[in-house]
């Protein structure tokens, strides 16, 4: 079953990648076309604000080649011409009347008709008039005197700076935004890669725990049957000693026992992970309930040639349930007592009243574990370098069903190194008065 889930997590990543490829190669495409279609379409612009410019010169210059057509008709007095194009020409007088007189600022031409010099002054904001809200060209007034009516030149009417501002900022935000797309969706991209990439070393990390499992399960399971055949064996024998039996008889239950206490392990297992375990909390004198169990582990301690230490503060009172708090007391004994020391094992079990919160401390001075494994360790069938732990009874499941018994009681639970070694388990619950 490894095999064929494993088969297919590779074929679903050979395909995501396939489809990313070629989803990034499209999109990479998609930025280039949109950014050269950005650019086409500000050359288009352009252009058509510069033959804006040309007709709307065209379209002035004739209308003052129109008045200059009609002055050209003119023989007799110019001062008539006025009233007919008096949009261009601001006024006219003879050159007599002009005489030793400042210019200025004007914008004049100069005919001679009969023998009299006319000066024709022009209105220089002429262009105005019907360039009225036109705010995309520029006009600048020339000033003096010009040799022709359609004066108007490029030079005089040119495309405003802000026209092509406005032009840039539109490719700049369409750019922008193309860009920002792009990067979103490589974005996710990226993050569906990197999930998946979670995803199939979780799953390579649950098969080696599921190995690691299934050798743990199979050596728990065959010590105590393996034992518990021999014993029966040596009882079939005819010559059998009845002292004997008494003898084997408290050795076949511990076994039993030891057999019962991991199927309960797998089956809480299972009902913790599908929410039907209920815990009923009570009152408990927690100091003690420790003490009373500090009793009971110390000669088991003992017999393995270890020793316990108790540091139990009086008087502390917790809301929690007393049998699923004594298991996970048991079950971090059982811990220590595997991983600890094999000679001059020592176990510490500490209660104290720290701001208004219960810390029950739970500390050996065995191996420790490799750091960055905190909370790795609490998750089911997880036990921390595996090659290490092959050969040390146990299924994984201790620290996990600890947890879960903790939190689910509202209290806390970490596991540390301790500072000279040794792993240090702390367990908080709010005292109560």
């Amino acid at each position: 079953m490894s095999r064929v889930t494993s088969a297919s997590s590779r074929r679903a990543l050979i395909i995501f990648i396939i489809l990313a490829v070629l989803f990034c190669v499209q999109m990479g495409w998609w930025i280039v076309f949109q950014y050269r279609l950005a650019g086409n379409t500000r050359r288009f612009l352009a252009s058509t604000l510069e033959e804006h410019k040309a007709q709307t010169i065209q379209l002035l210059n004739g209308r003052l080649a129109t008045a200059g057509q009609a002055v050209e008709k003119v023989s007799g007095d110019l001062t008539s011409i006025r009233k007919d194009y008096s949009d261009i020409i601001s006024g006219v007088a003879s050159s007599e009347s002009l005489e030793n007189s400042d210019l200025g600022d004007s914008l004049f031409m100069i005919r001679t008709i009969n023998g009299i010099k006319y000066y024709i002054f022009l209105d220089r904001n002429f262009p105005h008039s019907l360039m009225s809200g036109d705010d995309r060209l520029e006009y600048t007034a020339p000033r003096g005197e010009v040799s022709m009516f359609n004066w108007i030149t490029p030079m005089h009417l040119q495309v405003s700076p802000k026209a092509y501002l406005e032009i840039e900022g539109e490719r700049s935000s369409h750019t922008r935004m193309f860009l920002m797309e792009g990067s979103f969706f490589f974005l996710l991209i990226a993050i569906g890669g990197y999930l998946i990439f979670l995803s199939l070393k979780r799953l390579k990390q649950t098969r080696e725990e599921q190995l690691l499992f299934v050798h743990s399960i199979t050596h728990e399971l065959k010590i105590p049957i393996t034992s518990l055949s021999l014993f029966i064996d040596t009882m079939k024998r005819r010559n059998y000693d009845p002292k004997l039996g008494s003898e084997l008889v408290p050795k076949m239950k511990e076994d039993l026992n030891r057999l019962n206490q991991l199927i309960d392990n797998i089956l809480q297992v299972r009902r913790l992970a599908d929410r039907q375990v209920t815990i009923r909390t009570e009152r408990i004198d927690l100091s003690r309930e420790l003490h009373a169990f500090g009793q009971k582990a110390k000669d088991r301690i003992e017999a393995t040639g270890g020793r316990l230490n108790l540091n139990i503060d009086e008087k502390i009172k917790i809301e929690a349930g007393l049998p699923e708090l004594v298991r996970v007391w048991e079950l971090l004994l059982d811990n220590s007592l595997k991983y600890g020391k094999s000679d001059g094992l020592e176990i510490t079990i500490s209660l104290r009243n720290r701001k208004d919160m219960a810390e029950i401390i739970f500390s050996d001075n065995g191996p420790g574990f490799p750091p960055g494994m905190e909370e790795m360790l609490f998750e089911p069938f997880f036990r921390g370098n595996i090659e290490e732990k092959k050969t040390v009874p146990g299924s994984g499941l201790g620290l996990y069903i600890s947890r879960e018994y903790i939190t689910r009681q509202g209290g806390d639970i970490n596991i540390r190194n301790g500072s000279n070694g040794g792993a240090v388990v702390i367990m908080e619950f709010k005292v109560i008065r």
